[in-house]
């Protein structure tokens, strides 16, 4: 006992290989527990920020948030009004790779900048929060007299056979004169065959494919104007048809506030994609269709038919998605989230006079 004092005393016990053997045997498990119960449970909070200081030399450098390059990206620039900054055309992508484990985060994005803004990967769309749509049709208690064709009504929704047809009267020169956003719920039962319709005017549709959910718009302008299309691919057909899905296009023609026209689309929530068209705009004079659902007269009246169920459809003549140059969203994992980013006033396919500046991204991440 004297000795075990005199040691503690003297410091030599610091010495000891046993001292340090034990030491290790117990610090090291402690360590990792702490380290787990960090990572999957953070009890002491996990509330950070990050920001990137476009135009910086690091803007690009690879970490937990960081600016992916992109073509519709400028050189690095600065002025002495705007300090740093570069130019977007187009597209571009920023991008978070958190280090934590985050089990239930809160994440919000902003951009800084002159004409850019953010697409949320995916939205909430609830159509019953929009009170002006120009029409509401709901299919699950019957059809509404307004609409004329040989679809029948079914188990809560309007069935189409696959020699079925449905469309408005009085409708080939309406629809395309402005903005229109267009909703749908429907349940795709063929998945063999191409090119059928859900619902359009000739010169747009939304169509069901057996690999792909389509939004196409066009001719453009005159007769030998272009068409442009989004396709939302099908990866796993078995979880696919057969099922309920939610469908929301958009068509914005370029306007005093938004020089460069586009459309997109969202498939059950999730962005599909948007494409640029400049100052083009939808030839009303293509076609003479009433607006239908179910069958396209294209391809020399030789479409194929619908098959399945149609829920709802809404329609309105506006946007409906405003842009956002802030996005608040619920992470459940720590995968990488990619942040797609926009320019309003121009694209690499259809430069205009107006440019888009983007300065700062910030992202703040929260567990819950």
């Amino acid at each position: 006992m004297e000795n075990s004092l005199r040691s503690l005393k003297s410091g030599k016990w610091l010495k000891s290989p046993i001292f340090w053997a034990r030491f290790l045997a117990y610090a090291i498990p402690l360590a990792f527990l702490l380290y787990v119960l960090y990572q999957n449970f953070l009890p002491f909070g996990y509330d950070k920020t990050f920001t990137i200081d476009v135009g910086g030399p690091d803007d690009t450098a690879v970490g937990e948030f960081y600016l992916a390059p992109s073509k519709d990206l400028s050189e690095r620039e600065a002025t002495l009004e705007n300090g740093l900054y570069r130019e977007l055309s187009g597209t571009a992508y920023a991008v978070f790779k958190p280090k934590a484990i985050l089990k239930k985060a809160a994440i919000t994005v902003s951009v800084q900048g002159n004409g850019v803004f953010i697409i949320p990967p995916t939205i909430n769309f609830d159509p019953s929060t929009i009170t002006d749509w120009d029409y509401a049709w709901d299919f699950s208690t019957s059809t509404p007299a307004e609409l004329k064709g040989n679809a029948f009504h079914f188990d809560k929704g309007l069935y189409f056979d696959g020699r079925s047809r449905m469309e408005l009267p009085d409708t080939a020169n309406r629809f395309e004169n402005r903005a229109f956003s267009i909703y749908a719920e429907w349940q795709p039962d063929d998945n063999a065959t191409n090119t059928q319709q859900i619902i359009g005017h000739y010169n747009w549709e939304l169509w069901q494919n057996k690999d792909s959910v389509v939004f196409q718009i066009g001719r453009m302008n005159d007769t030998k104007g272009p068409s442009y299309s989004i396709k939302y691919p099908i990866t796993t057909p078995a979880d696919f048809f057969n099922k309920r899905h939610s469908v929301l296009a958009i068509y914005n023609p370029a306007s005093p506030d938004s020089p460069n026209g586009y459309f997109e689309l969202f498939v059950d929530n999730i962005f599909a994609g948007r494409t640029y068209f400049g100052q083009d705009k939808i030839w009303t004079g293509y076609g003479v269709e009433n607006l239908s659902l179910g069958w396209t007269p294209h391809n020399y009246q030789k479409s194929p038919h619908f098959t399945g169920y149609i829920y709802a459809v809404n329609t309105v003549s506006r946007n409906i998605l405003q842009p956002q140059s802030e996005l608040s969203l619920n992470v459940t994992n720590s995968d990488p989230l990619t942040i797609t980013l926009i320019s309003s006033a121009t694209s690499s396919t259809s430069p205009s006079t107006a440019t888009s500046t983007l300065k700062r991204l910030t992202l703040h991440v929260s567990q819950k």
